[in-house]
């Protein structure tokens, strides 16, 4: 843009408004301009306009998959919250080494920011200078390197929530159905509430799914529990996935839910909503994560209290977290008057 506006002989401003088509300009002026930039063969740079204004033109969203309920959730959610901003989903498998190329920005090429949902990496974990990506990068992780923005939703309270409704029922020892994955934080976090609660989490009733994004790994988490022996009067699962497959599995074995033993999901998506029974579920806010996620990159109104207008100056690598709030369903309480609510829309119960 210097060099057009050297040949044209005005300044750099005056040729950014001749090329945005803004008024102020002569005609001999406009066509001074145009002669140096067909001249000079001159083309603006979409990505790099965005960037220097705040504007963003499109966002790459990196998930796992979208077979898990929760993640496809989350994806439409961002989406709604973007509004004109476009979103590109990028699939990563779980897979470590598809994540570090997140982290490093090799989404840079398409789009003008990234949110990523990490899995296989623990980006908390990994060296000084590793999550350097080129251009704003957030993250929705529980935990992540210094200097990279994200977004959670605080692991000690949805415990907290899970346990103050699981002693309000008279239920002593849980079962918590987690996850095999480097990321996953919520596992440790879960036991280590219920414990701290006073419930009874045996070693053995711990159980990581391979396969957490589907049904089946509930049912084979159910499967693991009834060999150990265990007596369990609950199931805490990681998400509403993994419930609804204890859920079925237990009923198939002939045990009575909520009766003898409640299940509680994770996500409060649409999985929990219309499962038979429905599902009790901790509700992360997932709007609230979207909306979260975007402000990080000033997108949205959440980034400057109006919508459209992007924040003014550099990011500021702030954690954000959202609120969680348990949807009491008929998984653990039968007749809860809980009807099947859209996501978005719980009955967030009291607890």
């Amino acid at each position: 843009m210097s060099d057009v506006a050297r040949r044209a002989g005005v300044s750099t401003k005056t040729v950014s408004n001749v090329l945005r088509g803004a008024p102020g300009a002569s005609t001999a002026t406009r066509r001074r301009v145009l002669e140096a930039v067909t001249a000079l063969d001159y083309r603006l740079n979409p990505s790099a306009s965005a960037l220097r204004s705040g504007r963003r033109g499109s966002i790459t969203l990196a998930i796992p998959t979208l077979q898990q309920p929760l993640y496809a959730a989350l994806a439409q959610e961002l989406m709604r919250a973007a509004d004109d901003t476009t979103v590109i989903l990028e699939l990563t498998s779980g897979e470590a080494e598809h994540e570090q190329e997140i982290l490093a920005g090799s989404w840079a090429r398409r789009s003008d920011a990234a949110v990523l949902v990490p899995r296989a990496l623990d980006p908390a974990s990994l060296p000084a200078g590793e999550a350097s990506s080129p251009a704003p990068l957030a993250l929705i992780a529980d935990s992540g390197p210094v200097g990279v923005p994200r977004v959670s939703c605080p692991l000690d309270a949805q415990a907290a929530l899970v346990a103050a409704h699981l002693r309000s029922l008279g239920r002593i020892r849980p079962a918590v159905v987690g996850v095999a994955s480097a990321a996953d934080r919520w596992t440790r976090a879960c036991v280590r509430g219920l414990r701290e609660s006073g419930l009874r989490v045996d070693d053995d009733a711990v159980l990581r799914v391979g396969s957490p994004d589907g049904m089946l790994g509930g049912v084979e988490a159910v499967a693991r529990l009834a060999y150990t022996g265990l007596p369990v009067d609950a199931v805490v699962c990681h998400n509403d996935a993994l419930a609804a497959g204890a859920v079925s599995a237990l009923r198939r074995r002939g045990v009575r839910v909520p009766l003898e033993v409640a299940v509680i999901g994770r996500g409060n998506t649409d999985a929990a909503a219309f499962a038979t029974p429905t599902l009790t579920s901790v509700d992360l806010d997932l709007p609230a994560i979207a909306r979260g996620a975007l402000s990080l990159l000033s997108i949205g109104a959440d980034a400057t209290g109006s919508e459209g207008s992007p924040a003014p100056g550099p990011l500021e690598p702030r954690p954000v977290e959202t609120t969680p709030a348990l949807s009491v369903r008929g998984s653990t309480v039968d007749d809860a008057g809980a009807a099947p609510g859209r996501r978005g829309e719980p009955h967030r119960g009291q607890v």
